[in-house]
C-alpha cells in the first residue's frame, strides 16, 4: 500500500482495515488476503484488488454513478491495472471505461444485443477491445495468477476467478453471494444449461484442491438469506446445495413457491430453496429451448 496515502487501524484481530473517504465516503472496504481488498460501492456491490509483483487486478468494479473507481484502487496499488469482468451486467462492469486492459468470456454476445445493451446501462466496450477468457484462461499479475472457470447461468458468459497463490475465489452472481442466485434475469440460461455448468464448476474446483475462501458480488448478502438469515456464506457446501437444487428443480420435485422478488417481465417468479442453496427462477425457463 503506498505510504502516507491511507489512514489504517488495526482491529481486535490485528488484520488491517481501510475505510476510503474520497467521494464522500461512497466506498469502504477491507483487506481479506495479503495484497487482496474488497472494495463495498454505493449500491452493496463487491469488487476486489489483487495485487501481483509486476500487475493489478481488479475484479468487477460495482456502480458508483458520478463517481470514480480508480481514485480508490490507486489508495491500495501503484501498479499497471487490468480489469477481470465476471459478467455483464451493470453492477459488475459499470466503470469499464476506467480501463485499458479488459478481459470479459465473449459468450455474453449470445444475449441478443438490445438485451446486452440494457443489461450493461450502454457501458460495454467494444468487442475487440475486450479479451476473451475462457475455461482455464490464465491471467499473470506476477508471483500469483487467476485462473478462470466459465458458469453459465446468470449470464451465458459468466465466469468464476480463482487467485491461485492463496486460493481465493470470486464468483460474481454466478451461485449467488449468500442470499441465492437470480435465474430471473433476462438473457440468462435454462436451469438445465445453468446445472450443466455448476456440476462443471465443482468439478473444476475439485481439480483444484476443493479448498477456496469464496467472495461473491455482493458480501453482504451473507447476512440476507431467507433460508438461513443470520449468516450463510458461500462454500463448496452451498455450491453443492445448488447442484441438487437446480437438479431437483428441473425433475419437478421441488418447485418452490411464489416470489416477491424482482420480476423481470410478465412471469411470476419463484423461490425455491434446499439446504443452504436458494434461488430465484421463472418456469418457462427450466428446460433447454
Amino acid at each position: 500500500m503506498p505510504k502516507g496515502k491511507k489512514q489504517a487501524q488495526k482491529d481486535s484481530e490485528g488484520t488491517l482495515l481501510f475505510k476510503e473517504v474520497l467521494h464522500h465516503g461512497r466506498f469502504s472496504g477491507n483487506r481479506i488476503g495479503e495484497k487482496i481488498y474488497c472494495i463495498l460501492d454505493a449500491g452493496n456491490s463487491s469488487f476486489y484488488v489483487v495485487e501481483g509483483e509486476e500487475k493489478a487486478a481488479v475484479i468487477d468494479t460495482g456502480i458508483t454513478a458520478g463517481a470514480k473507481i480508480l481514485p480508490v484502487i490507486r489508495e491500495l496499488t501503484d501498479k499497471p491495472l487490468l480489469l477481470v469482468i465476471t459478467h455483464a451486467h451493470p453492477d459488475h462492469m459499470y466503470h469499464i471505461d476506467e480501463f485499458n486492459e479488459v478481459y470479459m468470456c465473449h459468450d455474453e454476445k449470445k444475449m441478443d444485443p438490445e438485451t446486452l445493451s440494457v443489461l450493461t446501462a450502454g457501458k460495454l466496450k467494444p468487442w475487440e477491445e475486450i479479451h476473451d477468457i475462457r475455461t482455464d484462461s490464465v491471467i499473470p499479475l506476477g508471483g500469483t495468477e487467476l485462473a478462470v472457470c466459465q458458469t453459465p447461468g446468470h449470464t451465458p458468459g459468466s465466469v468464476v476467478v480463482l487467485e491461485t497463490k492463496q486460493n481465493y475465489l470470486f464468483t460474481g452472481d454466478a451461485i449467488g453471494s449468500g442470499c441465492g442466485v437470480w435465474m430471473q434475469v433476462p438473457g440468462g440460461t435454462s436451469l438445465e444449461e445453468y446445472y450443466d455448468g455448476l456440476v462443471g464448476l465443482m468439478a473444476w474446483l475439485v481439480k483444484k484442491g476443493g479448498r477456496m475462501k469464496f467472495f461473491g458480488g455482493h458480501h453482504t448478502q451473507v447476512f440476507e438469506s431467507t433460508a438461513h438469515p443470520v449468516y450463510n456464506p458461500l462454500s463448496l457446501g452451498v455450491l453443492a446445495d445448488l447442484i441438487d437444487l437446480v437438479d431437483q428443480v428441473i425433475h419437478g420435485e421441488n418447485l418452490g413457491r411464489p416470489s416477491n422478488a424482482k420480476p423481470f417481465s410478465k412471469e411470476q417468479v419463484r423461490y425455491a430453496s434446499y439446504g443452504r442453496a436458494e434461488m430465484q427462477y421463472c418456469v418457462s425457463r427450466i428446460h433447454r429451448k
